[in-house]
């Protein structure tokens, strides 16, 4: 059911037809929603994987249709989860699936509790059911083509809950796996070469390889098949690299690598904490967001300067240097230096400036020198 093809193509992804995506905008999507309760829905999505099967003893024979009920109540609520997200909010996804899938066996059930051989054949053989009672546990099945039957419907049900687990787990690896990555990748406040990435993802990954689960890891989940498209555009085609996803963990996976290498990459503001997506240009810790009783001010803007204000206020080094610019800039107003003497001081301040922050030079000499 979560299966999808997806057509990559530079920054580009097509997804259901022709549904476009920039590399990166899915996975900031998943980054910025939270789920109520997920926690307690991913243990109600573990339970139902041991939980749903065909009775095995009278005492869950008796209480069978209320399981069922519960748990398409259940479903029906994660449904709607998984639809508020892309790609599948582009597509007319399946609901009541667990409904079908008890009316294909509906065989096996009664849709009323302690129905009477005199019972009319409609009462005993609806076309749907609405409800899955059963007096007869698995234990009491004794006919070999309804036990195989049984198994099947047993598999059926495993192989559908266990899908919507995997889409949970999916969401958690979200944001305990990818979020901090994302996290240390962006550091160091700049886009990193090759050699750096992969430091970044050789340390993350040491870091994690202790781990149980595989939601607590950096991989994908489901299969992944790969295969090329061309698909048509308005005044052109274009050859695309085309994926078949079983799961949405293995597309996020494959955007997020992919974003990696073409530096467009889902980042956390740094001013409102709020995800955005940074595109290959200049580097830079803060969105474009209208800040509020700010007119006329992005989160850029103001980030920056506070930013800078952290710094002189808690670094000596960058206090230093503020003092000494303002100095400079001073007399550069005031006529005793050049515009080329002071922009030659500029230089040679930041230089030295970025070796005292790499102790390079003792801190007393750092003040000599940039006050000259």
């Amino acid at each position: 059911m979560f299966e999808f093809d997806a057509h990559f193509y530079e920054t580009k992804i097509f997804i259901v037809g022709k549904k476009e995506y920039t590399l990166g905008e899915i996975l900031k999507k998943y980054l910025s929603k939270n789920i109520k309760g997920l926690d307690e829905i991913h243990h109600k999505c573990k339970r139902y994987v041991g939980h749903l099967h065909y009775p095995e003893s009278q005492e869950e024979a008796n209480s069978c249709d209320e399981l069922f009920q519960g748990a398409m109540i259940f479903y029906t609520r994660v449904d709607e989860i998984i639809s508020s997200f892309p790609p599948y909010n582009a597509m007319n996804l399946k609901t009541n699936r667990l409904y079908d899938l008890l009316n294909e066996y509906n065989w096996m059930f009664d849709n009323e509790p302690d129905l009477k051989e005199w019972d009319s054949y409609e009462r005993k053989n609806p076309e749907y059911n609405d409800h899955f009672y059963t007096r007869i546990p698995l234990d009491k099945v004794n006919d070999p083509d309804t036990m195989d039957e049984i198994l099947k419907f047993n598999a059926a049900l495993k192989a559908f809950a266990t899908e919507y687990l995997t889409f949970i787990e999916d969401l958690i690896r979200v944001k305990n796996v990818y979020e901090p990555f994302l996290e240390l990748l962006h550091s160091q406040s700049k886009y990193l070469d090759n050699n750096e990435t992969a430091k970044v993802y050789s340390d993350f990954m040491e870091q994690t390889q202790g781990k149980l689960y595989s939601y607590e890891k950096l991989k994908p989940s489901g299969s992944i098949t790969i295969s090329h498209t061309v698909l048509k555009q308005k005044e052109s085609s274009v050859l695309c690299e085309s994926y078949h996803f079983s799961t949405i963990g293995a597309f996020l996976y494959i955007e997020l690598f992919k974003g990696m290498e073409q530096h467009y990459l889902p980042k956390k503001c740094g001013y409102c904490g709020k995800y955005f997506l940074l595109e290959i240009s200049i580097f830079s810790d803060y969105c474009t967001r209208p800040v509020k009783d700010k007119e006329g001010k992005v989160c850029r803007d103001v980030g920056h300067r506070k930013k800078y204000a952290d710094k002189v206020k808690n670094d000596p080094v960058w206090l230093t240097y503020s003092r000494a610019y303002k100095a400079h800039y001073a007399r550069y107003m005031k006529k005793k230096m050049t515009q080329a003497e002071f922009q030659q001081w500029a230089d040679f301040a930041l230089d030295i400036r970025e070796r005292a922050l790499n102790e390079e030079i003792e801190f007393e000499e750092y003040c000599e020198k940039i006050k000259a």
